[in-house]
This record gives structure tokens, C-alpha cells and sequence, in this order.
């Protein structure tokens, strides 16, 4: 289904710095509103009692491109401060925009997983990045989450999944079962690095549920839900590392099994064959939502035009998605850059 604004309104937000073309917050649906970063992780949610979170806040430049796009769609969604910001882990393109961003606007509590994992051969900027993170919030008020955890939001269940590198313990409600795409042998824990430490949470409103896990890694991931799965099925997905195959194990897709999966990649970062594979092999999956049409994957593997916020880096004009979920698990995901939506039941 595609849906249609006014002329004079799709030009009144395109000239406001970049605002990709979506509408403002529901009232009675949590909006997820997820930004396009260049292939960093940038994500905002409203609940309907119009409390706001904000996932990571991109890369830092010296025009800072994310930092008014995440400033743009907050406007947008009527949003005047965030009343959490969750740090889901301190890689650059994670973190570097923090400082700044909380310059410009209110970060009432910081949500993160502890110190940084730090790898000997990390690229400096990462580690830069998260020193300047933890020095940052060393005085903020701040919630440092391990697994169980809950976010206090009124409209929303928000549990904890994975910190640090810890996982859940018990199973959730409905899930537990045995997952047979579970290796033989479990998955080797890589060398340290601050992806792993990556916060992940389950988002429940009513019947719908997301799923969220920054840039977590697959040895994590199958801690997650090998033997058995702790966690479930869920609606969407919001692709984990920006699509890349250190990431998203089979084992992982098969016990989440998302209706929906929103991946936010840049033209030349994340995203890969594999990957694509990996997802369209999914019994529940409908469709899959990309941030950038990537050159380097294969036509077949490529979603339709309608499902790419942006077709091209040399003409980026940073468009997002916007995603609307109600109670009784019907949402519905809609293109900021040509206001294509489609609705799920």
C-alpha cells in the first residue's frame, strides 16, 4: 500500500536540514524512527506517552551530518529531549557524536555496558571514541545494564538481553526451546573487542517486538540462544552490525525469525551475500528494509527500490525509516524517501 503527503508539506520538510520525509509521532503507536547514519547506528523511539530513547548517535564530522539528522527527525517526532540514550557500545561510529550531541540536546540518563573491552590492534579511533564516552558520562546520571535488566518506560517492556558479553540466563516467556541450527561445537570467543560488550534488548508493546543488538558479535549472539533459545520469535529485527558476517550467525536468524529486518548499512559498509542469504532463509520473513542499495550485492539479493531509503551515496539525501507498531502486533514501516509504506498484520 502506498500512501501519499501534500505537496507543500513533503517541501517544507525537505528543506528542514535533511529531515527525511516521515510523518510526525502517533498517539497511540510506539514510532521507531531509524536514521541513516552512513552505516553507523543512529535510532530513535517514542512511546505513546511520548517518552524518548535514543540509540547511539553516529558518526562525528566536521559538518555534523548525524548529529542534525538525529536533531531533524527529533523535531519531527515532536521530541525536545531523550529520557534515556542508550550506548550500545563505543566504537566511533556508536559513540564519537555523543559529547557533542548532548550539547544540543537534553540526555537525561545514559545507558551502557560498563568499561570498554578493549583490543590491543582496536583502530584508535574507536578506542579514542570510548574513552571520550566513559569520561563524558563519569559525573551523568547513568545505568550500566547486565542481562535481566529493565528500562523503566510506561508504555513499553524493555528487557535486557546481552552486556558485556553476558547473556541472559533463563528463557523469556514462550521461548526455551531447543534450537536444531545450533553448531555442534560451540562458537569460539574472538579476541577482545567492544562489539562483543554490545547492549541488546527486546522491545515488547502489546503483542509486537524488536529486537535490538547493536554491533554484538556471533559467539555472543549464540550465547543468546544455543542449545536453547532465551529469547523467541520476533516482528522486527534491526539488523545486527550493519548486515556484516561477523555477525547475524544462522543459529541467531533462526531462533529470532523476524517478520521484518531494517538494516542500517552504508553504500560500501555492511551488508553482504551471506548475510542476505542467511536472512532469506527465515520461515517468517516478509521483507527485508535497507538504509543504502549496496553495488556490491547482486540484484537478486537486493531488495526493491521501494524497500531502499537511499539509492545512492552521491546524491544522499540521509533518508530514514519510520516504523509505527500497535498493541495487537500490527505495524507498519514507511520510506522517508518516497513515503512508500507497507503494513503488517
Amino acid at each position: 500500500m502506498k500512501t501519499r503527503l501534500s505537496a507543500s508539506f513533503l517541501v517544507a520538510i525537505a528543506a528542514c536540514a535533511l529531515i527525511p520525509l516521515l510523518q510526525a509521532a502517533d498517539t497511540d503507536t510506539l514510532d521507531i524512527y531509524v536514521i541513516d547514519a552512513e552505516g553507523g547506528k543512529a535510532q530513535i523511539v517514542k512511546t505513546p506517552s511520548g517518552q524518548a530513547v535514543l540509540f547511539d548517535a553516529g558518526f562525528p564530522s566536521a559538518d555534523d551530518r548525524d548529529i542534525k539528522r538525529i536533531e531533524g527527525t527529533a523535531k519531527l517526532a515532536g521530541i525536545t529531549a531523550f529520557d534515556y540514550f542508550i550506548s550500545t557500545h563505543y566504537d566511533v561510529d556508536h559513540a564519537g557524536n555523543i559529547p557533542a550531541l548532548a550539547a544540543r540536546i537534553p540526555l537525561k540518563v545514559f545507558i551502557d555496558h560498563g568499561p570498554m573491552i578493549v583490543d590491543p590492534k582496536m583502530n584508535p579511533r574507536n578506542k579514542q571514541a570510548g574513552e571520550a564516552y566513559l569520561a563524558f558520562v563519569a559525573d551523568k546520571k547513568r545505568m550500566t545494564v547486565k542481562p535481566g535488566d529493565t528500562i523503566p518506560l510506561k508504555d513499553v517492556k524493555v528487557t535486557i538481553l546481552t552486556s558485556n558479553e553476558q547473556v541472559l540466563a533463563k528463557a523469556l516467556p514462550g521461548a526455551g526451546r531447543p534450537n536444531p541450527a545450533c553448531p555442534a561445537t560451540p562458537l569460539a570467543a574472538v579476541p577482545a573487542d567492544d562489539n562483543s560488550g554490545s547492549v541488546g534488548e527486546l522491545w515488547e508493546f502489546g503483542k509486537f517486538k524488536m529486537a535490538d543488538f547493536g554491533d554484538l558479535l556471533r559467539f555472543v549472539e549464540n550465547r543468546l540462544v544455543c542449545p536453547t533459545d532465551k529469547v523467541g520469535n520476533v516482528d522486527l529485527y534491526i539488523s545486527n552490525h550493519h548486515g556484516v558476517t561477523l555477525s547475524n550467525s544462522p543459529a541467531f536468524l533462526a531462533a529470532l525469525d523476524p517478520k521484518v529486518i531494517i538494516m542500517d548499512n552504508g553504500e560500501r559498509k555492511g551488508n553482504a551475500v551471506e548475510t542476505q542469504q542467511i536472512y532469506r532463509s527465515g520461515k517468517r520473513l516478509q521483507d527485508i528494509w535497507q538504509l543504502h542499495k549496496s553495488p556490491a550485492i547482486p540484484a537478486e539479493l537486493t531488495p526493491p527500490d521501494d524497500f531502499l531509503a537511499n539509492l545512492s551515496a552521491t546524491d544522499d539525501q540521509g533518508y530514514s525509516f519510520k516504523v509505527s507498531a500497535r498493541k495487537d502486533g500490527s505495524f507498519r514501516v514507511t520510506n522517508g524517501r518516497n513515503n512508500f509504506t507497507k503494513e503488517y498484520k
